[in-house]
Formats: structure tokens, C-alpha cells, sequence
């Protein structure tokens, strides 16, 4: 049982650690530090002592993200060519329901279409009220602007 406590085992369960939080926070952030958790379990196995098991963990996983997050994003988002609908053109006018609220402060959370998204608003709008998709947000292309689905346009 005393191999579960040797370093290159540890760096093991903490890249699967970063890859599962990939899973639930997607950005393709974490995923760099668990490519950078991998090779330092490498040089943990290869006999390598622990500040440079660090030094490993740190420079890979800061080379992989600036080096190679661009190119995956890209390759798994996909480009938009031109006249093609946008996810944006697709769901405005659409409902959807408040899972978090929102507030102009503050951004929320909607599922539409059976996921969840992150949104905006300029009013508050509470947890389980019904709003009208009004577009991606300018800033950000994983949230919506929303507005209540009741009352002014």
C-alpha cells in the first residue's frame, strides 16, 4: 500500500484530478495542468527529486498553455464562415429558464436546450422565471444577454 503514497503516483492522480475538473469547468485551461501533473510523474518515476518535479509540472503546463490553447481551441470549436448561422442567430428570440439568478451586478446561469450557460441581464431575474435569449454577449462567447420573459422588449 505504499506505492499510492510515491510521488510519480500522487502526480498520476492529480493530473486525473485536473482532467476530470476539465470535464466539469470547460476552457481548456486545466487540461494543460494535467498534461503538466503526467510529465512530472514521469520524472517522479524516472527518479527525479520533488523541486524539479515541480520545475516539470510548472513548465510544461505553462508551455502547453501558451503554446497550444489557441490551436486547440480552434480545433474544437470550430470556425464561423461567412452566412453560416451562428449559434447566436439560432438562439435569440428563444426561452429559456433561470437556474441561477441573475442581476445586472452579477451573472447568472439558463438551460437552454439542455445545457447550461452562463448569463446577463440589466434587470434581476430569479431562479426559475422564464427569460428570452437575446444574443451571445459581446464580451464573452459562452454567455448569453437575456431579458425577462414578461414585460418590455
Amino acid at each position: 500500500m505504499n506505492w499510492l503514497y510515491s510521488a510519480h503516483v500522487l502526480w498520476f492522480l492529480a493530473g486525473v484530478g485536473f482532467l476530470l475538473a476539465e470535464l466539469a469547468l470547460p476552457g481548456f485551461v486545466l487540461l494543460f495542468f494535467a498534461l503538466g501533473a503526467f510529465a512530472a510523474a514521469l520524472s517522479a518515476w524516472a527518479g527525479v527529486g520533488v523541486g524539479w518535479q515541480f520545475v516539470v509540472f510548472l513548465a510544461v503546463s505553462l508551455a502547453g498553455l501558451g503554446l497550444l490553447r489557441r490551436m486547440f481551441l480552434r480545433v474544437f470549436q470550430g470556425r464561423v464562415q461567412a452566412g453560416a448561422n451562428t449559434p447566436e442567430d439560432e438562439s435569440a428570440g428563444k426561452a429559456a429558464l433561470v437556474t441561477k439568478a441573475i442581476s445586472p451586478a452579477v451573472p447568472g446561469e439558463i438551460k437552454f436546450r439542455g445545457s447550461f450557460w452562463r448569463a446577463e441581464a440589466a434587470t434581476d431575474i430569479g431562479e426559475g422565471e422564464n427569460v428570452v435569449i437575446l444574443g451571445l454577449t459581446k464580451h464573452d462567447t459562452g454567455a448569453y444577454t437575456v431579458r425577462p420573459a414578461t414585460g418590455e422588449k
